[in-house]
């Protein structure tokens, strides 16, 4: 059975409660209603990023996996073991992009980083609630240097 997770947002309280926290992300079962999270995600060369492709991140346990649009000529890039790598911030704005390695390449998802790294926990948990595969988000090591 597929899964996917979804977002559900309190009644609003103060200003910080506009974000998601991991407690707030549900599992339910595809096709019952669950939509995935739009993420845009591009590949960076060592030239420089390339386009920002369309997508969406689909979460289930142990699975973290970021799928293209229909019409998009992108493979799926798994993020659940993806370690971030640090943004320099923009003057006065936080980062909204998360610098992702994988064992595929390098990667910039459109992603507040603190939400990426929420997500990433979210699913290593959820697997090891239901005695899966646990996906450690330290798990991959990046290249040295």
């Amino acid at each position: 059975m597929s899964l996917v997770g979804i977002f559900r947002k309190q009644a609003k309280q103060s200003q910080a409660s506009d974000w998601v926290a991991p407690g707030e992300m549900i599992f339910q079962r595809a096709g019952s209603g669950a939509q995935p999270v739009p993420a845009r995600l591009r590949v960076v060369h060592d030239d420089g990023p390339g386009e920002w492709l369309r997508g969406a991140l689909q979460l289930a346990p142990g699975s973290l996996l970021w799928e293209p649009e229909a019409g998009i000529n992108a493979d799926p890039v798994e993020l659940a073991t993806a370690w971030a790598t640090p943004f320099p911030g923009r003057r006065g704005m936080p980062a909204t992009v998360t610098y992702v390695q994988t064992p595929t390449g390098r990667f910039q998802l459109e992603l507040d980083p603190v939400l990426f790294e929420m997500s990433q926990e979210l699913v290593a948990e959820e697997a090891a609630k239901r005695a899966g595969p646990a996906a450690d988000p330290g798990a991959f090591s990046p290249p040295a240097g």
